[in-house]
């Protein structure tokens, strides 16, 4: 896209943001960040000689002032977690960690890519980089699972304390193209398959720390599987992204 950075395209982007606040809004994003060049181009020094955009989320902190009120997006594609003693400065200053991309009433999703299936293994799928609050995990099979029984449970693997299955385990054998996977949101039930054109949504969330979500087999299989989680940040600034 070519940006005209005298078209207040950036300052037209930002007065759509829902962040309900009039302090400073500043950004984070990677110097190898696909947007850094754009970002860099919309969000210019302000008119108070503030520097809008920041390469790592100290820097942003730094420029904030307390209890003015400021926020903090991080680009879609930065992906460095929010340190605890970052945490600690923003709640002390207030500010307010935001991560750019879709949302609806502070709602996000992830989608990640047909992969074939783990082998008699767990493999992180996902990456949580603070405290959220899981709404949904849905699985969906896109080469179809060969005829072997093949015991699958999804895991929280977090970065400090033990393992917690998200379900307790499914043979996903022979499981067709289409077929969907999902879990209660109680940690006892089984991970469910359904293979009509309804399935089973989470009826209870789940509190998941930072660390990793996994896919655990016990046999290897072929097969591949595509996945979406849906989830709203618990800790400022915390977000998942595919592992």
């Amino acid at each position: 896209m070519s940006l005209n950075i005298d078209s207040n395209y950036g300052r037209a982007q930002a007065g759509r943001m829902p962040q309900g606040t009039t302090g400073k809004i500043l950004f984070v994003v990677g110097t190898s960040g696909v947007s850094y060049q754009d970002m860099i181009a919309l969000y210019r020094t302000d008119p108070d000689g503030l520097k809008r955009v920041y390469t790592t989320m100290t820097l942003a902190l730094a420029a904030c002032v307390a209890d003015r009120g400021d926020m903090i997006i991080t680009a879609p594609d930065f992906t460095t977690a929010v340190t605890a003693a970052e945490l600690l400065i923003a709640e002390t200053k207030g500010v307010k960690i935001s991560q750019a991309g879709i949302s609806v009433d502070g709602v996000y999703s992830v989608d990640r890519a047909a992969a074939t299936l783990p082998a008699t293994t767990a493999t992180a799928y996902f990456t949580v980089t603070g405290r959220i609050k899981l709404i949904a995990i849905i699985g969906e099979v896109t080469t179809v699972v060969e005829t072997q029984a093949c015991n699958t449970k999804l895991v929280a693997n977090p970065t400090v304390g033990a393992d917690v299955d998200l379900c307790a385990v499914l043979s996903i054998t022979a499981a067709a193209v289409g077929t969907q996977f999902s879990i209660t949101g109680t940690l006892a039930n089984a991970m469910v398959k359904t293979a009509s054109g309804a399935g089973v949504f989470q009826a209870a969330p789940l509190l998941i720390q930072a660390g990793t979500i996994d896919l655990n087999t016990a046999a290897t299989n072929t097969g591949a599987t595509k996945w979406k989680i849906i989830y709203t940040p618990v800790d400022p600034g915390a977000r998942i992204f595919v592992a």
